[in-house]
């Protein structure tokens, strides 16, 4: 969302109107999930996807329409019969998109979508609108429950701070329900060591929508000519290399360094920290030793389970960019909820 929002945000700051289309609802197989958006303006498509194909240039077309009317609408697409033939997309499955229109002229919508793209950047918090309406009206719920935007009762600002969100969903609140997004900085990848596996890993985590941090004690290797795309950090150490991030519970750590002494020392910082996901690699004999050293230190077996060793998904990867895709398909596997016969599959 934050690429989407800041995408918006300059649209409307250069005087320009634009419409974004949000998949609220699907059911069976489609392209995409409830969240899923695009942005588009008069002229076409501006950044993001709804699943592609006839589906989505329905989805640009409705857009331009409500550049036109300014009035925001919901638009049922059928993935099957006509539409999935001519589209070569039999999903068979049925989406729901939320079309809103963003005028630069009404000046409390600019205000709000800049404090949106703000909070993506930042603490987060959920943006909230009626639904359906034919008017764009937001409302950012901050986890305190202040607001900014149109102004909520404390009733719904408490049942839709109550309600478990983990992308996107409808909140029913009494007669009213409401499309409820997480608004919040994308999730981190921290990858610790910056050799051979760590270029293409940091690459393609960045086109998954990681925002990339890679630590290593060597700055000829931790720099941004390596890896353009991360913040770079050289650490002095790797005894206590997570401190100065604040590792949070949606941030994962790839431990990739030159070798299992270091790698060790990097998975007892990682398991001291609430990682979402630790990952290391090596092979089982390396595994075995290094988990050893965590027992004899005090770690439980409980604690050495929360780490994926050896890492990546077993797809028989022996090159630094196959290994890399290995590594993102688990990681994408832990964020996507992916059923543990596919997903953890190891060597």
């Amino acid at each position: 969302m934050q690429e989407l929002l800041r995408l918006l945000c300059s649209e409307l700051a250069a005087g320009r109107t634009a419409a974004m289309a949000t998949v609220v609802f699907q059911a069976g197989s489609a392209p995409r999930g409830a969240g899923s958006r695009l942005l588009a303006g008069p002229a076409g498509l501006l950044g993001g996807t709804t699943g592609g194909g006839l589906a989505e240039a329905k989805v640009i077309e409705a857009c331009r329409t409500a550049c036109e009317t300014q009035k925001a609408s919901v638009l049922d697409i059928a993935m099957d019969g006509t539409l999935a033939a001519r589209s070569e997309m039999i999903c068979g499955g049925q989406v729901r998109v939320l079309i809103e229109t963003f005028d630069p002229a009404r000046e409390e919508l600019v205000r709000t979508a800049a404090l949106a793209l703000k909070a993506a950047e930042g603490a987060g918090c959920r943006i909230v609108r009626p639904y359906p309406s034919e008017r764009t009206t937001w409302t950012l719920l901050y986890d305190d429950g202040s607001t900014e935007g149109v102004s909520l009762n404390d009733g719904t600002k408490e049942a839709l701070l109550s309600t478990p969100l983990d992308e996107a969903a409808l909140v029913p609140c009494n007669d009213v329900t409401y499309f409820c997004e997480q608004c919040r900085p994308p999730e981190r990848m921290i990858i610790v060591g910056g050799g051979h596996v760590s270029r293409p890993t940091a690459a393609i985590a960045g086109l998954a929508g990681f925002a990339v941090h890679v630590l290593d004690d060597r700055p000829e290797y931790a720099n941004r000519g390596r890896f353009p795309n991360a913040e770079v950090h050289v650490t002095p150490e790797y005894a206590n290399c997570f401190e100065p991030l604040h590792v949070t519970p949606r941030d994962y750590i790839v431990i990739v360094t030159r070798g299992h002494l270091f790698d060790g020392v990097a998975a007892a910082q990682a398991l001291r920290t609430p990682a979402l996901y630790i990952g290391m690699i090596g092979s089982t004999r390396k595994r075995r030793q290094i988990y050893e050293k965590l027992l004899e230190s005090g770690f439980t077996e409980q604690d050495l389970a929360r780490i994926h060793a050896p890492i990546g998904l077993d797809i028989g990867a022996e090159t630094p960019e196959e290994i890399a895709v290995s590594i993102l398909a688990e990681c994408i596997a832990v964020r996507r909820h992916a059923p543990a016969p596919v997903a953890w599959r190891k060597k």
